[in-house]
């Protein structure tokens, strides 16, 4: 009899012990909620719509889809999809200036939220960023000074052109072209003065922009064939921000079925937006 009495206390020592962590347990689950709601909250969506501000990286000298005025505004297509992206947060616009090499840094420094600034989505940038769907597509031209004229892609052999360091018309240059002699500049402005101040025999920049600085530029011209390996356009994230990523998604499905994406594209680049992007599924 004492040794069933010893062993039913036992046995209620161990309920009564069970009990504690059994609550213990609940209480912790409810604390982990509360932490995956704090982590869910520290996003950059909630942390956008919470600070009231959007930081948005784009270029400053890449006209028509965004370039910086004389007066320090920056205007263009991507500006203005900002401007929307902003709007459908309920949130103002903090536009930040960069140049292309500075795009993943920018987000890593926390100095920009996305970046819409003709982020082409290649496979090697995408081992470090999170890509939206695209929301727009644009290809290479070539620029060159009519009094040193260029007739064709072969003309490219041996002529020195200018490219912004590490950007898809820097992979064009050297991949598809390897008898020409790329000459790399940190950034778009830089490489456009280089061939205006004859230093290179040409420049590759994106077709429509190279189309916009010919109408601004009587001395310069550039060739009349298609878009040179056409690329899709991105916004940028960092890569494990897979709720803004949604988000964004979400916002360039709506940009593009309302038809407000096509009319930002005509209004800056006076074309139809390209057939790839309006088809999208």
């Amino acid at each position: 009899m004492k040794i069933r009495r010893k062993t039913g206390l036992s046995l209620l020592a161990l309920t009564l012990a069970v009990v504690p962590l059994t609550l213990t347990a609940c209480t912790a689950d409810g604390g982990g909620s509360s932490a995956a709601a704090g982590a869910s909250t520290s996003n950059t969506l909630q942390q956008v719509i919470k600070r009231g501000t959007l930081r948005v990286a784009v270029l400053p000298d890449f006209p028509p889809s965004s370039v910086k005025q004389p007066d320090g505004k920056i205007v263009g297509y991507e500006p203005d999809i900002a401007a929307a992206l902003a709007k459908s947060l309920g949130v103002t616009l903090d536009l930040v200036s960069i140049d292309g090499t500075a795009r993943l840094s920018v987000m890593q420094s926390k100095r920009a939220d996305v970046n819409i600034s003709s982020y082409t989505a290649t496979n090697q940038r995408a081992q470090q960023v999170a890509f939206t769907i695209p929301y727009k597509a644009q290809g290479a031209g070539v620029l060159f000074r009519k009094s040193n004229p260029i007739t064709s892609l072969k003309d490219l052999d041996g002529k020195t052109v200018a490219v912004a360091r590490g950007s898809t018309n820097d992979t064009i240059i050297t991949n598809n072209f390897p008898k020409a002699k790329p000459v790399r500049f940190d950034n778009i402005a830089d490489a456009l003065q280089a061939l205006k101040s004859g230093k290179t025999d040409a420049a590759m920049e994106e077709s429509t922009t190279v189309k916009d600085i010919t109408k601004k530029n009587p001395d310069l011209a550039t060739l009349n064939i298609p878009p040179i390996d056409p690329d899709l356009i991105s916004m940028g994230v960092l890569p494990d921000q897979q709720i803004w990523l949604n988000y964004l998604n979400n916002f360039i499905r709506n940009l593009i079925a309302s038809g407000q994406d096509a009319q930002l594209y005509q209004k800056w680049f006076h074309e139809d937006l390209p057939a790839i992007i309006t088809n999208q599924p």
